[in-house]
């Protein structure tokens, strides 16, 4: 009876240990919500501090910290730069290598990945680029902020999913879904309006180096080379060409993430194979064991490692990278970036200047106005047109409330603004107005949440 016993608590941890190996290719989506959701947090307390230091009687203190010259020295080749600009165009080339994957992940196997899928929230998208844009537009088309139309575009996807996630009894998992899809074609014509539109005099031949480096990774990956010191050194050439050629760095970091392999090492026949057989050989262990002690034997353990590899090989590398970039960015280079961009002295500019001033106003009516009503109107006219139609759950209200979190710019447009402006005066109103239009902009649509109906509650058979 004993040795059935111990058998049985042996059979339970191998169970356990197990199903731990398991969790490493489950749930993704769950597991970015989670992530999202608490960056979101740490992004707000990273900009509050920003804005506080910034406008306090440390205030210079704040100036140093954000330009301390950092140098990087290798051999005889340096590269200065401020940690203002370590954190723009070095840590934020990582955000946008994770961007890079998951635009590319959501492509070729997820919301984006069919026609019928993709047509709401690309549609969205757009309609929720193209109306920021024009409104800002209208109001500086010939001043001298006119070439700051890109800024209301973009959407922060961490501040979005966060609302959501502290709402999350009011909203179908289709809406968190539907957004995600949104934000992620919102980063992809962000990259291109960068890449597009806010680059420098090209330096051809920095460019053809980088394309060789690019190139390379591509043939690498191809062959099924899975060295990553090689790939790591031909990134870093990649970006430092890209840095030099006049295309803002940033781009190196999409590009790196495209060409990141989403095949996996084992597909699910062949991982069901090796659970199957490897499963057998643990239970043989258990089965022949004369060691009734609740601790594992070599074999056994030897055999839980193997389950381990091959569910690691199961992954593929865009998951892998993913899983482990997505709280490095999302807890330490995302809140770096606030608190050396939201730092806004305000000294001296008023409301009633804030309101008047085109770039302030701009950027406030394109984020509040122009993202809720290009959402909208861009989805209402696609469903009646039968070109999509609504998630299965989603109601018009969730859509209002989509559309206002949309509104919330803060990072990418904080980002994009650095890039299109570039002078410390403009840039007081333009991230006053990104700041003040997010503020706004989730709160609206936590009341929008907050006043709905809880998800198990019957929604409207009219979807109004």
């Amino acid at each position: 009876m004993a040795s059935n016993s111990n058998k049985r608590l042996r059979r339970r941890v191998i169970n356990h240990r197990a199903a731990k190996v398991l969790e490493t290719i489950s749930s993704p989506v769950n597991r970015f919500m989670q992530i999202e959701s608490a960056g979101g947090i740490v992004l707000i307390i990273a900009s509050v501090i920003a804005m506080i230091w910034a406008n306090s009687g440390y205030s210079e203190v704040y100036e140093h910290f954000i330009h301390t010259p950092m140098r990087l020295v290798i051999g005889h080749f340096t590269l200065e730069g401020s940690f203002h600009y370590w954190v723009n165009d070095g840590l934020m080339v990582i955000f946008f290598y994770v961007v890079g994957m998951e635009i590319k992940r959501e492509l070729v196997i997820g919301e984006l990945s069919s026609p019928k899928k993709a047509a709401l929230p690309l549609l969205a998208a757009v309609g929720g680029m193209v109306f920021p844009a024009v409104i800002y537009a209208i109001f500086n088309h010939n001043g001298i902020g006119a070439k700051g139309w890109g800024i209301p575009m973009a959407t922060d996807i961490a501040f979005a999913i966060g609302i959501i996630t502290l709402m999350s009894k009011k909203v179908p998992f289709p809406v968190k879904i539907f957004l995600l899809a949104l934000a992620i074609v919102d980063d992809l014509g962000a990259v291109l309006v960068i890449a597009f539109f806010y680059t420098g005099d090209l330096v051809v031949e920095s460019l053809g180096l980088a394309s060789i480096c690019f190139a390379l990774i591509l043939i690498f990956r191809t062959s099924g080379i899975r060295n990553g010191w090689i790939y790591l050194i031909l990134s870093i050439v990649a970006w430092y060409q890209v840095l030099q050629s006049g295309v803002h760095a940033t781009i190196a970091g999409v590009i790196l993430g495209f060409l990141v392999p989403l095949k996996s090492y084992y597909n699910e026949t062949e991982l069901a194979e090796k659970f199957t057989d490897i499963t057998k050989k643990i239970n043989d262990d258990v089965d022949d064991s004369k060691d009734f002690s609740s601790a594992l034997s070599e074999e056994t353990e030897a055999h839980l490692s193997e389950l381990s590899y091959y569910s690691i090989g199961a992954q593929s590398p865009v998951s892998r990278a993913l899983h482990n970039l997505h709280p490095w960015v999302t807890f330490i280079i995302m809140p770096l970036f606030a608190l050396v961009n939201a730092g806004v002295p305000i000294h001296g500019v008023g409301l009633h200047e804030l309101a008047a001033h085109p770039i302030s106003l701009g950027i406030f009516l394109g984020l509040l106005a122009g993202k809720p009503i290009g959402v909208l109107l861009t989805c209402y006219v696609a469903v009646k047109m039968k070109v999509a139609e609504l998630p299965k759950g989603v109601t018009w209200r969730h859509m209002a409330c989509v559309g206002f979190l949309a509104g919330i710019g803060f990072t990418m447009a904080l980002f994009v603004s650095n890039l299109a402006l570039g002078t410390p005066e403009l840039e007081v109103y333009s991230k006053m107005g990104i700041l003040i239009a997010s503020l706004a902009s989730s709160l609206i649509g936590l009341f929008l949440l907050a006043t709905g109906k809880n998800v198990h509650e019957p929604a409207s058979q009219s979807n109004s």
